[in-house]
């Protein structure tokens, strides 16, 4: 089954969405984000871990200490979000998982595919976490409680 990105990526944009809201305040701990974006803890750090690499995070260790948003929600693509999490070339695998699909072997829906790529990717880049914390219903469930 295709999936547009991963659950890391939907962990990601969840915790960016509550940092966001915690933007020109103190630091918020692994776990304090966790919490409020309602996702796993164990598996998240590993999630931060690539966005402190990708300098979207700033984490700042020791007591009072925790992660920070180091790019105003304007300034980060859902697209980038996506690409520091599962990889630049995320996008580039076969919609079907087949190993060998290329323009020279492509497989059932490859020329579907690449066709519809270049829009959801040029769509992808245009929409920004800020689009989401003005649109207010993330997590599903509605805004995080703090």
């Amino acid at each position: 089954m295709f999936r547009l990105y991963s659950k890391a990526c939907e962990y990601a944009i969840r915790a960016f969405l509550c940092l966001a809201d915690q933007r020109n305040k103190s630091n918020l701990t692994a776990r304090e984000v966790c919490r409020r974006a309602r996702i796993p803890e164990s598996y998240t750090r590993k999630v931060f871990q690539a966005l402190v690499r990708g300098k979207y995070l700033g984490a700042v260790p020791g007591n009072g200490g925790g992660y920070r948003l180091l790019r105003k929600p304007d300034k980060v693509s859902i697209l980038e979000i996506i690409q520091a999490v599962d990889g630049k070339y995320t996008f580039e695998r076969c919609i079907m998982g087949v190993s060998r699909c290329s323009c020279r072997r492509p497989c059932l829906l490859h020329s579907t595919w690449e066709a519809s790529k270049k829009s959801l990717l040029k769509e992808l880049n245009a929409a920004h976490l800020e689009d989401l914390i003005r649109a207010g219903n993330y997590f599903s469930a509605g805004k995080a409680k703090s």
